[in-house]
């Protein structure tokens, strides 16, 4: 495969991030990585640049998914009424419907748990609960086919997983045509945030910063020429980004430090201070950012946490 045959598509969002990207493989078998949100204006974008490939949605062989954020799987289901095709992407994400009623439930209930445990005030999680509901007119019946291993071959592409942004964060690698499709995992001048997930079953939360700079590791050592992020223009310095990133998340922890001082501090005041215009549409975006760098400073044994009356709170030692 060469890059030619990839088709860079920015597809619309009203969210804050701006266009989300799918790309369009045109050779054999014809291939989308990503499936943007699910509205009209989306799908009708993505139906036009197939025609301006001389394709039809029916010509569609692969969906790969790069993680099942709504703004990436949105899509699934429509292209399923005019494609038959077989969709790949993380194990976990092959063991249920994507965006089914129970998912939603258990993730919305760990969300206002940690946020309650975090010092958020009640208003304010009822709020976000609120915000959450907003998004639901972006669901999709659609479900995932295969489920990929790290080292796993699917055709030409090499596959990673990368935790982080997202616990099914997934990199699908051309060596030979050296370019990689990293959805969320890189993108420039925006930090991913690595969210708060709820843990499986009888394990520990992962500390999401912290898996994310492993994975970004591994992701700088990779020898390739293009990126296509999830947002964003391609990405030919892939390095350049990381390191980047490396620096943003340096200075957060040094801010945080700051902060501190002398203090143990509720984990929400920690929050508003690093992001003094959070509200609840993004509270728990602020939150996920302010724990996972504490997290980070914590494994460097430059913090410690101590809950106080049930808050979960931080200090300098």
């Amino acid at each position: 495969m060469t890059t030619a045959s990839v088709v860079h598509i920015p597809l619309p969002t009203p969210f804050r991030v701006g266009p989300v990207n799918v790309c369009l493989i045109t050779s054999e078998p014809v291939t989308l990585v990503d499936a943007g949100l699910n509205t009209d204006e989306a799908f009708a974008v993505l139906e036009n640049a197939f025609l301006r490939e001389g394709l039809a949605l029916s010509d569609l062989q692969v969906v790969l998914l790069t993680h099942t954020h709504i703004d990436h799987i949105g899509l699934l289901g429509r292209l399923h009424e005019h494609a038959s095709f077989t969709t790949y992407a993380h194990p976990d994400a092959a063991e249920h419907r994507l965006n089914c009623e129970k998912k939603h439930e258990e993730a919305q209930r760990f969300a206002f748990a940690i946020m309650r445990e975090c010092g958020v005030p009640d208003e304010i999680v009822r709020a976000a609960a609120e915000e959450q509901q907003s998004y639901r007119e972006y669901d999709t019946d659609a479900a995932v086919d295969h489920g990929l291993e790290e080292g796993a071959a699917l055709g030409r592409f090499s596959v990673y997983h990368v935790p982080g942004h997202s616990a099914l964060d997934m990199l699908f690698v051309d060596h030979e045509a050296r370019i990689a499709f990293t959805g969320d995992h890189i993108l420039v001048g925006t930090t991913p945030n690595p969210l708060l997930r709820r843990p499986k079953l009888g394990q520990p939360r992962e500390k999401s910063l912290v898996q994310y700079r492993a994975s970004l590791r591994k992701t700088h050592d990779l020898d390739i020429d293009i990126c296509y992020p999830g947002h964003g223009d391609p990405i030919r310095n892939h390095r350049q980004v990381i390191e980047a990133l490396w620096a943003r998340q340096e200075n957060r922890n040094a801010r945080i430090l700051e902060l501190l001082g002398g203090r143990c501090m509720p984990v929400y005041e920690i929050a508003r201070e690093l992001f003094p215009r959070m509200n609840s549409k993004y509270v728990y975006l602020g939150i996920s950012s302010a724990i996972g760098h504490l997290e980070v400073l914590e494994e460097e044994g430059k913090v410690a946490s101590e809950h106080r009356d049930g808050i979960l709170c931080f200090r300098r030692v």
